[in-house]
Protein backbone atom coordinates (compact mmCIF):
# COMPACT_ATOMS: atom_id res chain seq x y z
CA UNK A 1 0.00 0.00 0.00
CA UNK A 2 1.19 3.41 -1.25
CA UNK A 3 1.06 6.38 1.60
CA UNK A 4 1.34 10.07 0.39
CA UNK A 5 3.09 12.05 3.07
CA UNK A 6 3.39 15.91 3.11
CA UNK A 7 6.80 17.26 2.49
CA UNK A 8 6.51 18.68 6.09
CA UNK A 9 7.47 15.74 7.81
CA UNK A 10 5.68 16.21 11.12
CA UNK A 11 5.60 19.90 11.30
CA UNK A 12 8.99 19.60 10.90
CA UNK A 13 9.97 21.39 7.73
CA UNK A 14 7.35 24.58 9.26
CA UNK A 15 10.05 26.09 11.11
CA UNK A 16 12.97 26.25 8.53
CA UNK A 17 10.30 27.35 5.13
CA UNK A 18 11.59 31.38 6.15
CA UNK A 19 14.98 29.88 5.81
CA UNK A 20 15.32 28.95 2.04
CA UNK A 21 15.50 30.99 -1.00
CA UNK A 22 14.17 31.21 -4.35
CA UNK A 23 17.71 30.32 -6.97
CA UNK A 24 18.40 30.54 -10.25
CA UNK A 25 20.45 27.85 -12.50
CA UNK A 26 23.90 27.45 -12.07
CA UNK A 27 25.46 30.52 -14.18
CA UNK A 28 29.69 30.46 -16.26
CA UNK A 29 29.79 34.31 -17.12
CA UNK A 30 32.42 35.61 -18.90
CA UNK A 31 34.55 38.14 -16.82
CA UNK A 32 33.96 41.50 -18.92
CA UNK A 33 37.06 43.52 -17.46
CA UNK A 34 39.46 40.78 -17.92
CA UNK A 35 41.16 40.89 -21.37
CA UNK A 36 38.43 41.13 -24.23
CA UNK A 37 35.20 40.44 -23.07
CA UNK A 38 36.91 37.17 -20.93
CA UNK A 39 39.54 36.34 -22.87
CA UNK A 40 43.05 37.32 -22.69
CA UNK A 41 43.85 35.95 -26.86
CA UNK A 42 47.02 34.57 -28.22
CA UNK A 43 48.94 37.12 -29.67
CA UNK A 44 47.34 39.78 -26.57
CA UNK A 45 51.61 40.30 -25.22
CA UNK A 46 54.55 38.29 -26.00
CA UNK A 47 53.80 35.78 -23.54
CA UNK A 48 51.07 34.83 -24.92
CA UNK A 49 50.84 32.65 -28.19
CA UNK A 50 50.39 29.50 -30.56
CA UNK A 51 53.65 27.95 -29.68
CA UNK A 52 53.12 25.50 -26.98
CA UNK A 53 55.10 28.44 -24.96
CA UNK A 54 52.81 28.65 -21.77
CA UNK A 55 51.22 25.37 -19.67
CA UNK A 56 50.99 26.79 -16.62
CA UNK A 57 48.86 29.65 -14.43
CA UNK A 58 47.89 29.87 -10.66
CA UNK A 59 46.31 32.44 -8.09
CA UNK A 60 47.36 33.83 -5.96
CA UNK A 61 45.00 33.63 -3.12
CA UNK A 62 46.88 36.72 -1.08
CA UNK A 63 47.04 39.33 -4.26
CA UNK A 64 44.66 38.12 -6.58
CA UNK A 65 46.53 38.48 -9.36
CA UNK A 66 47.63 35.48 -11.27
CA UNK A 67 51.20 33.89 -12.21
CA UNK A 68 51.80 32.81 -15.92
CA UNK A 69 54.01 30.21 -16.81
CA UNK A 70 55.49 31.05 -20.18
CA UNK A 71 58.36 30.40 -21.79
CA UNK A 72 58.25 32.75 -24.99
CA UNK A 73 59.81 35.16 -22.91
CA UNK A 74 62.46 36.09 -19.77
CA UNK A 75 61.50 35.54 -16.95
CA UNK A 76 59.60 32.75 -17.43
CA UNK A 77 57.13 33.74 -14.62
CA UNK A 78 54.82 36.86 -15.12
CA UNK A 79 52.10 38.62 -12.58
CA UNK A 80 48.81 38.89 -14.45
CA UNK A 81 46.00 41.63 -12.59
CA UNK A 82 43.48 39.23 -11.85
CA UNK A 83 40.81 41.11 -12.61
CA UNK A 84 42.08 42.85 -16.03
CA UNK A 85 44.74 40.81 -17.13
CA UNK A 86 47.16 43.33 -17.24
CA UNK A 87 51.32 42.23 -17.73
CA UNK A 88 52.42 43.26 -13.66
CA UNK A 89 56.27 42.02 -14.56
CA UNK A 90 57.77 39.38 -14.03
CA UNK A 91 59.39 37.01 -11.51
CA UNK A 92 63.43 36.75 -10.65
CA UNK A 93 64.33 33.88 -12.62
CA UNK A 94 67.98 33.52 -11.38
CA UNK A 95 69.47 30.77 -10.72
CA UNK A 96 66.58 28.31 -12.31
CA UNK A 97 68.33 25.80 -14.45
CA UNK A 98 67.95 22.12 -15.04
CA UNK A 99 65.65 19.74 -17.11
CA UNK A 100 63.76 19.54 -20.29
CA UNK A 101 61.99 22.92 -19.77
CA UNK A 102 63.50 24.38 -16.63
CA UNK A 103 60.28 25.95 -15.59
CA UNK A 104 56.85 24.39 -16.82
CA UNK A 105 54.08 24.63 -13.87
CA UNK A 106 53.08 27.04 -11.38
CA UNK A 107 50.71 27.12 -8.52
CA UNK A 108 50.14 29.12 -5.08
CA UNK A 109 49.99 28.39 -1.37
CA UNK A 110 47.20 29.65 0.46
CA UNK A 111 49.63 31.94 2.44
CA UNK A 112 50.61 33.78 -1.29
CA UNK A 113 53.80 31.83 -1.78
CA UNK A 114 54.84 30.60 -5.29
CA UNK A 115 55.54 27.69 -6.52
CA UNK A 116 56.87 26.21 -9.62
CA UNK A 117 58.24 23.12 -11.17
CA UNK A 118 60.67 22.34 -14.14
CA UNK A 119 59.48 19.77 -16.58
CA UNK A 120 61.91 16.22 -16.16
CA UNK A 121 62.21 13.94 -18.85
CA UNK A 122 64.71 11.54 -17.96
CA UNK A 123 64.36 9.04 -14.69
CA UNK A 124 68.51 10.50 -14.09
CA UNK A 125 67.32 14.04 -14.29
CA UNK A 126 66.58 15.86 -11.05
CA UNK A 127 62.32 17.21 -10.22
CA UNK A 128 62.95 20.58 -9.37
CA UNK A 129 60.39 23.23 -7.46
CA UNK A 130 61.39 26.77 -6.97
CA UNK A 131 59.56 29.15 -4.22
CA UNK A 132 59.38 32.54 -4.13
CA UNK A 133 58.22 33.76 -0.44
CA UNK A 134 55.66 36.52 -2.76
CA UNK A 135 55.30 38.81 -5.87
CA UNK A 136 58.47 40.71 -5.49
CA UNK A 137 60.17 40.97 -9.03
CA UNK A 138 63.82 41.57 -7.83
CA UNK A 139 64.01 38.93 -5.13
CA UNK A 140 65.23 35.41 -6.72
CA UNK A 141 63.33 31.89 -5.70
CA UNK A 142 65.16 29.31 -2.90
CA UNK A 143 64.76 25.63 -3.87
CA UNK A 144 62.42 23.85 -2.07
CA UNK A 145 62.74 20.50 -3.80
CA UNK A 146 65.48 18.94 -5.90
CA UNK A 147 65.88 15.18 -6.08
CA UNK A 148 65.52 12.07 -8.14
CA UNK A 149 62.16 10.32 -8.29
CA UNK A 150 61.42 6.76 -7.69
CA UNK A 151 59.88 4.79 -10.46
CA UNK A 152 59.09 7.59 -13.22
CA UNK A 153 61.01 8.77 -16.15
CA UNK A 154 58.62 11.83 -16.91
CA UNK A 155 57.51 14.02 -14.24
CA UNK A 156 56.20 17.75 -14.08
CA UNK A 157 53.53 17.42 -16.99
CA UNK A 158 51.10 17.63 -14.26
CA UNK A 159 51.59 20.00 -10.80
CA UNK A 160 49.30 21.37 -8.02
CA UNK A 161 50.35 22.45 -4.15
CA UNK A 162 48.22 22.44 -1.37
CA UNK A 163 48.77 23.78 2.20
CA UNK A 164 50.13 26.96 3.54
CA UNK A 165 48.80 27.75 6.96
CA UNK A 166 50.30 27.48 10.30
CA UNK A 167 48.59 24.11 10.75
CA UNK A 168 49.10 22.43 6.91
CA UNK A 169 52.56 23.26 5.43
CA UNK A 170 52.82 23.45 1.66
CA UNK A 171 53.42 19.90 -0.31
CA UNK A 172 53.29 19.42 -3.91
CA UNK A 173 51.85 16.58 -6.45
CA UNK A 174 52.96 16.03 -9.47
CA UNK A 175 53.17 13.08 -12.75
CA UNK A 176 54.08 12.64 -16.25
CA UNK A 177 53.70 10.57 -18.81
CA UNK A 178 55.74 7.03 -18.46
CA UNK A 179 57.23 4.59 -20.78
CA UNK A 180 55.87 1.37 -20.27
CA UNK A 181 58.70 -0.30 -21.40
CA UNK A 182 60.94 1.32 -19.28
CA UNK A 183 59.59 1.28 -16.29
CA UNK A 184 56.54 -1.22 -16.73
CA UNK A 185 53.98 -1.26 -14.27
CA UNK A 186 54.88 2.60 -13.11
CA UNK A 187 52.64 4.10 -16.07
CA UNK A 188 49.39 5.10 -13.69
CA UNK A 189 51.36 7.02 -11.35
CA UNK A 190 52.04 10.36 -9.37
CA UNK A 191 54.15 11.98 -6.55
CA UNK A 192 53.83 14.10 -3.65
CA UNK A 193 56.36 16.12 -1.96
CA UNK A 194 58.30 18.58 0.49
CA UNK A 195 58.75 22.12 -0.32
CA UNK A 196 61.21 23.13 2.94
CA UNK A 197 64.24 22.08 0.98
CA UNK A 198 64.53 18.12 2.53
CA UNK A 199 63.69 16.38 -0.73
CA UNK A 200 61.45 14.22 0.95
CA UNK A 201 59.15 12.73 -1.58
CA UNK A 202 56.78 9.39 -1.96
CA UNK A 203 55.60 7.95 -5.32
CA UNK A 204 52.48 6.28 -5.84
CA UNK A 205 53.04 3.71 -8.82
CA UNK A 206 50.53 1.24 -10.70
CA UNK A 207 47.35 2.20 -8.55
CA UNK A 208 44.75 -0.53 -8.95
CA UNK A 209 41.44 0.58 -10.61
CA UNK A 210 43.41 3.24 -13.06
CA UNK A 211 44.24 2.64 -17.09
CA UNK A 212 47.54 0.22 -17.27
CA UNK A 213 48.91 1.76 -20.72
CA UNK A 214 49.76 5.23 -19.76
CA UNK A 215 49.40 7.55 -16.90
CA UNK A 216 45.75 8.58 -15.48
CA UNK A 217 47.42 11.71 -13.82
CA UNK A 218 49.37 12.89 -16.51
CA UNK A 219 47.37 16.62 -17.77
CA UNK A 220 45.78 17.16 -14.88
CA UNK A 221 45.90 17.15 -11.09
CA UNK A 222 44.23 18.98 -8.05
CA UNK A 223 43.93 18.71 -4.43
CA UNK A 224 40.93 17.72 -2.38
CA UNK A 225 42.73 17.87 0.76
CA UNK A 226 46.18 17.16 2.42
CA UNK A 227 45.95 13.19 1.25
CA UNK A 228 43.30 13.27 -1.60
CA UNK A 229 43.73 14.17 -5.32
CA UNK A 230 42.02 14.27 -8.68
CA UNK A 231 44.09 13.46 -11.97
CA UNK A 232 43.56 12.20 -15.54
CA UNK A 233 44.70 12.70 -18.87
CA UNK A 234 41.29 12.48 -20.22
CA UNK A 235 38.08 10.42 -20.18
CA UNK A 236 38.56 9.86 -16.62
CA UNK A 237 39.13 11.71 -13.52
CA UNK A 238 40.29 9.54 -10.55
CA UNK A 239 39.97 10.95 -7.09
CA UNK A 240 42.91 9.52 -5.09
CA UNK A 241 43.58 8.96 -1.43
CA UNK A 242 46.74 7.97 -0.50
CA UNK A 243 49.10 7.18 2.54
CA UNK A 244 52.92 8.50 2.47
CA UNK A 245 53.41 6.17 5.43
CA UNK A 246 52.89 3.27 3.24
CA UNK A 247 53.13 4.57 -0.11
CA UNK A 248 49.82 3.31 -0.56
CA UNK A 249 46.94 4.92 -2.73
CA UNK A 250 43.33 4.07 -3.73
CA UNK A 251 41.01 5.29 -6.58
CA UNK A 252 37.65 6.53 -4.42
CA UNK A 253 35.76 7.38 -7.54
CA UNK A 254 36.40 7.16 -11.13
CA UNK A 255 34.53 10.31 -12.70
CA UNK A 256 33.46 9.91 -15.86
CA UNK A 257 34.91 12.68 -18.70
CA UNK A 258 35.04 13.61 -22.00
CA UNK A 259 38.31 12.21 -23.40
CA UNK A 260 39.70 16.10 -23.97
CA UNK A 261 38.68 17.22 -20.39
CA UNK A 262 41.76 17.91 -18.71
CA UNK A 263 43.10 20.50 -17.42
CA UNK A 264 40.80 20.72 -13.80
CA UNK A 265 41.03 22.56 -10.20
CA UNK A 266 38.81 21.40 -6.96
CA UNK A 267 37.14 23.73 -4.73
CA UNK A 268 34.27 23.78 -1.97
CA UNK A 269 31.38 26.67 -2.77
CA UNK A 270 29.46 27.45 -0.32
CA UNK A 271 29.21 23.78 1.33
CA UNK A 272 29.00 21.85 -2.36
CA UNK A 273 32.63 20.26 -3.74
CA UNK A 274 33.09 21.32 -7.34
CA UNK A 275 35.41 20.63 -9.98
CA UNK A 276 36.04 22.74 -12.93
CA UNK A 277 37.55 21.01 -15.88
CA UNK A 278 38.96 22.60 -19.48
CA UNK A 279 38.33 21.13 -22.92
CA UNK A 280 42.31 21.13 -24.68
CA UNK A 281 40.08 21.01 -27.77
CA UNK A 282 37.67 23.43 -27.47
CA UNK A 283 38.29 25.51 -24.11
CA UNK A 284 35.23 25.12 -23.38
CA UNK A 285 35.06 25.05 -19.55
CA UNK A 286 32.52 22.78 -17.54
CA UNK A 287 31.53 22.91 -13.51
CA UNK A 288 30.37 19.86 -11.87
CA UNK A 289 28.81 19.05 -8.44
CA UNK A 290 31.21 16.37 -7.31
CA UNK A 291 29.15 15.87 -3.83
CA UNK A 292 28.49 12.28 -5.26
CA UNK A 293 31.93 12.02 -7.47
CA UNK A 294 31.04 8.62 -9.17
CA UNK A 295 27.91 10.54 -10.21
CA UNK A 296 28.64 14.13 -11.37
CA UNK A 297 26.38 16.56 -12.26
CA UNK A 298 27.05 19.46 -14.50
CA UNK A 299 26.31 22.82 -13.52
CA UNK A 300 27.09 25.22 -16.35
CA UNK A 301 29.65 25.28 -19.58
CA UNK A 302 30.98 27.89 -21.83
CA UNK A 303 33.70 29.35 -23.52
CA UNK A 304 34.95 33.15 -23.84
CA UNK A 305 37.19 32.32 -26.64
CA UNK A 306 35.68 33.24 -30.16
CA UNK A 307 36.72 32.04 -34.16
CA UNK A 308 38.73 29.75 -35.16
CA UNK A 309 41.26 28.33 -32.23
CA UNK A 310 44.99 26.93 -33.24
CA UNK A 311 45.08 23.43 -32.09
CA UNK A 312 46.43 22.36 -28.24
CA UNK A 313 48.20 19.04 -29.13
CA UNK A 314 49.41 18.31 -26.17
CA UNK A 315 46.61 18.63 -24.63
CA UNK A 316 48.12 20.86 -22.00
CA UNK A 317 46.94 23.73 -19.23
CA UNK A 318 45.97 25.07 -16.28
CA UNK A 319 42.41 25.38 -14.38
CA UNK A 320 42.45 27.51 -11.08
CA UNK A 321 39.84 28.66 -8.51
CA UNK A 322 39.74 32.47 -8.09
CA UNK A 323 38.01 34.27 -5.35
CA UNK A 324 35.26 32.48 -3.90
CA UNK A 325 32.35 34.95 -1.89
CA UNK A 326 29.09 32.77 -0.77
CA UNK A 327 28.01 31.17 -3.85
CA UNK A 328 30.04 33.20 -6.42
CA UNK A 329 33.23 32.67 -7.08
CA UNK A 330 36.17 33.57 -9.91
CA UNK A 331 37.32 30.72 -12.35
CA UNK A 332 40.43 31.07 -14.80
CA UNK A 333 41.17 28.52 -17.63
CA UNK A 334 44.34 28.55 -19.77
CA UNK A 335 44.33 26.50 -22.80
CA UNK A 336 48.00 26.65 -24.57
CA UNK A 337 47.99 27.64 -27.81
CA UNK A 338 44.06 29.38 -26.70
CA UNK A 339 44.77 32.21 -24.73
CA UNK A 340 43.69 32.93 -20.71
CA UNK A 341 39.84 33.00 -20.08
CA UNK A 342 38.08 34.29 -16.87
CA UNK A 343 34.94 33.91 -15.25
CA UNK A 344 31.91 34.50 -12.73
CA UNK A 345 30.67 30.95 -11.72
CA UNK A 346 27.56 31.27 -9.67
CA UNK A 347 26.64 28.29 -7.90
CA UNK A 348 22.99 27.21 -7.66
CA UNK A 349 21.94 23.47 -7.72
CA UNK A 350 19.32 21.72 -9.59
CA UNK A 351 16.67 19.37 -7.33
CA UNK A 352 18.61 15.74 -6.82
CA UNK A 353 18.07 12.45 -4.96
CA UNK A 354 21.12 10.96 -4.65
CA UNK A 355 22.03 7.76 -3.15
CA UNK A 356 24.40 7.39 -0.08
CA UNK A 357 26.08 4.23 1.80
CA UNK A 358 24.87 0.87 0.86
CA UNK A 359 21.89 -2.04 1.83
CA UNK A 360 22.20 -5.22 3.36
CA UNK A 361 21.12 -8.57 2.90
CA UNK A 362 20.94 -10.72 -0.14
CA UNK A 363 20.39 -9.08 -2.46
CA UNK A 364 20.60 -6.22 -0.67
CA UNK A 365 17.78 -3.93 0.02
CA UNK A 366 17.59 -0.89 -1.91
CA UNK A 367 15.94 2.43 -1.89
CA UNK A 368 15.28 4.88 -5.23
CA UNK A 369 13.80 7.63 -6.13
CA UNK A 370 11.18 8.05 -9.17
CA UNK A 371 12.86 11.59 -9.34
CA UNK A 372 13.89 14.44 -8.72
CA UNK A 373 12.12 16.50 -5.75
CA UNK A 374 11.40 19.88 -7.86
CA UNK A 375 8.92 22.36 -6.07
CA UNK A 376 6.16 20.99 -7.24
CA UNK A 377 6.38 17.30 -8.11
CA UNK A 378 5.39 14.08 -6.59
CA UNK A 379 8.26 11.81 -5.94
CA UNK A 380 7.99 7.95 -5.30
CA UNK A 381 10.48 6.39 -2.85
CA UNK A 382 10.60 2.49 -4.12
CA UNK A 383 11.90 0.14 -1.71
CA UNK A 384 12.63 -3.19 -3.76
CA UNK A 385 14.37 -6.93 -2.62
CA UNK A 386 12.63 -7.14 0.59
CA UNK A 387 11.64 -10.53 1.69
CA UNK A 388 7.81 -11.64 0.67
CA UNK A 389 7.03 -11.56 3.83
CA UNK A 390 7.76 -8.16 5.37
CA UNK A 391 6.39 -4.82 6.11
CA UNK A 392 8.50 -1.68 5.02
CA UNK A 393 9.24 1.16 7.38
CA UNK A 394 11.11 4.56 5.69
CA UNK A 395 12.82 6.87 7.95
CA UNK A 396 12.68 10.64 6.88
CA UNK A 397 14.91 13.05 8.75
CA UNK A 398 17.12 16.32 8.23
CA UNK A 399 20.54 15.24 9.27
CA UNK A 400 22.92 12.21 7.79
CA UNK A 401 24.89 9.82 10.03
CA UNK A 402 28.25 9.63 7.77
CA UNK A 403 29.33 6.65 7.01
CA UNK A 404 26.49 5.13 8.49
CA UNK A 405 26.11 3.48 12.41
CA UNK A 406 25.10 -0.33 12.91
CA UNK A 407 22.09 -0.97 13.53
CA UNK A 408 21.57 -2.29 17.53
CA UNK A 409 19.07 -5.12 16.53
CA UNK A 410 20.90 -5.99 13.09
CA UNK A 411 24.48 -5.44 13.36
CA UNK A 412 25.47 -5.99 9.62
CA UNK A 413 23.22 -3.26 8.43
CA UNK A 414 23.29 0.58 9.02
CA UNK A 415 21.56 3.19 9.59
CA UNK A 416 22.26 6.29 7.72
CA UNK A 417 19.93 8.57 8.71
CA UNK A 418 18.73 10.67 12.08
CA UNK A 419 14.74 10.02 11.90
CA UNK A 420 12.31 12.85 12.15
CA UNK A 421 9.30 10.41 11.35
CA UNK A 422 8.90 6.57 10.62
CA UNK A 423 6.18 5.73 8.38
CA UNK A 424 5.09 1.75 7.80
CA UNK A 425 3.66 0.57 4.42
CA UNK A 426 2.05 -2.70 4.07
CA UNK A 427 3.30 -3.95 0.54
CA UNK A 428 0.65 -4.12 -2.31
CA UNK A 429 2.95 -6.56 -4.21
CA UNK A 430 5.26 -9.23 -1.80
CA UNK A 431 8.59 -8.05 -1.94
CA UNK A 432 8.82 -3.97 -2.98
CA UNK A 433 6.74 -0.84 -1.31
CA UNK A 434 6.30 2.18 -2.45
CA UNK A 435 6.16 5.77 -0.38
CA UNK A 436 5.42 8.87 -2.14
CA UNK A 437 6.10 12.37 -0.99
CA UNK A 438 4.18 15.01 -1.86
CA UNK A 439 6.78 17.79 -2.42
CA UNK A 440 4.71 20.82 -2.05
CA UNK A 441 4.69 24.48 -4.24
CA UNK A 442 6.67 26.03 -1.74
CA UNK A 443 9.85 28.48 -3.10
CA UNK A 444 10.72 28.97 0.24
CA UNK A 445 11.79 25.56 0.47
CA UNK A 446 14.09 25.82 -2.34
CA UNK A 447 17.94 25.10 -1.06
CA UNK A 448 16.51 22.30 1.73
CA UNK A 449 18.23 19.08 2.16
CA UNK A 450 16.69 15.79 3.93
CA UNK A 451 17.21 12.39 3.83
CA UNK A 452 15.32 9.16 3.71
CA UNK A 453 16.34 5.28 4.09
CA UNK A 454 14.71 2.22 3.93
CA UNK A 455 13.86 -0.90 6.44
CA UNK A 456 12.46 -4.33 5.95
CA UNK A 457 10.75 -6.29 9.18
CA UNK A 458 10.20 -10.15 7.97
CA UNK A 459 7.35 -11.07 10.20
CA UNK A 460 7.88 -14.32 9.67
CA UNK A 461 11.31 -14.79 10.49
CA UNK A 462 11.86 -11.63 12.71
CA UNK A 463 14.98 -10.37 10.58
CA UNK A 464 15.30 -6.74 10.04
CA UNK A 465 17.28 -5.29 7.23
CA UNK A 466 17.89 -1.56 5.91
CA UNK A 467 18.64 0.00 2.75
CA UNK A 468 20.85 2.69 1.36
CA UNK A 469 19.77 6.00 1.86
CA UNK A 470 18.90 8.92 -0.44
CA UNK A 471 19.72 12.59 -0.04
CA UNK A 472 17.45 15.21 -1.55
CA UNK A 473 18.21 18.66 -2.70
CA UNK A 474 14.87 20.48 -3.27
CA UNK A 475 14.66 22.61 -5.62
CA UNK A 476 12.66 24.93 -8.37
CA UNK A 477 13.60 23.12 -11.72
Amino acid sequence: MSRPANLVLALAVASLCGTGSLFAQSTLTPLATFGTNGWLQPGSSTYLGTGNLERGLAYNPATGNLILCSRAVAPGLRILNGATGADLGGLDTTGVAGGTFTLNLVDCGADGTIYACNLSTSAAANFKVYKWVAEVVAVPPSVAFDSLLTNTNRVGDSFAVTGGTPSTPVRWAAAGSNSSTALPGSNSQFHVGSTDASNTASSFTGIPGTIATSNGYRLGLTWVDQDTVVGSQGATAYMTDFNTATSTANVVAAITTSAAQRAMDYAVINGTPVLAILDSNSSILSVYDVSFPTSPTLLASGTATSGALSANGNGTGAVQWGAITGSTATVYAMNSNQGIQAFTFSLALPATARSIGAGCGTPALALASSGAPILPSTVNLDLTNMPTTALAFYVLGFSEIPGGLPLPVAPTCNQYVVPTSTNLVVPTTPGSATYTLNVPNSPSLAGLVFFGQGLSFDTASGVIQSSNALRFFLQTF
